[in-house]
């Protein structure tokens, strides 16, 4: 009976010291018994296998590296997605874009294209036509509401 405590007692030691008789079960490192044996490591335990160790934590490097490239991968979709569905509102736009004699608020321009968007949504579908130089940015005096950002077609 006493020696039957005492096994218990042992093996109630090494799980408590992060391990778990690892000799017996033939398994991979959970993320629990990772981070024990780091701190019995740090804590200067002299039976923490160090290559085990190593191993353990370049596996969640490599999990956290795997996880970002699928968010990175993902964001590039959706970015590409969001880009399309802007461009045909872009050409819209630009197809009943004034000159530099007649210049366009983005008011005017949601009504004469026939678009269903905010006049706020415009300077931002904008921006890389400017960027580009397909399009210029002026400003133009609105009778009753003062000046407006307004957007000219350079050729």
């Amino acid at each position: 009976m006493r020696e039957k405590e005492s096994k218990l007692s042992a093996d109630k030691n090494n799980l408590i010291s992060g391990r778990d008789l690892r000799e017996k079960v033939s398994k991979t490192m959970t993320n629990r018994e990772l981070y024990k044996a780091a701190i019995n490591y740090f804590n200067g335990a002299e039976d923490v296998d160090v290559a085990e160790l190593r191993e353990g934590f370049e596996t969640l490097i490599a999990k956290l590296d795997a996880t970002n490239e699928k968010r990175k991968v993902a964001a590039a979709v959706k970015a590409a997605e969001k880009q399309a569905e802007k461009e045909p509102i872009r050409s819209a736009l630009l197809a009943v874009m004034g000159d530099e004699e007649h210049p366009m608020t983005a008011t005017m321009l949601i009504e004469a294209a026939g678009l269903d968007i905010k006049p706020a949504s415009v300077p931002s579908l904008m921006r890389p036509l400017v960027e580009a130089g397909v399009v210029g940015k002026v400003d133009v005096k609105v009778p009753g509401k003062g000046t407006q950002r307004g957007y000219v077609a350079l050729s």
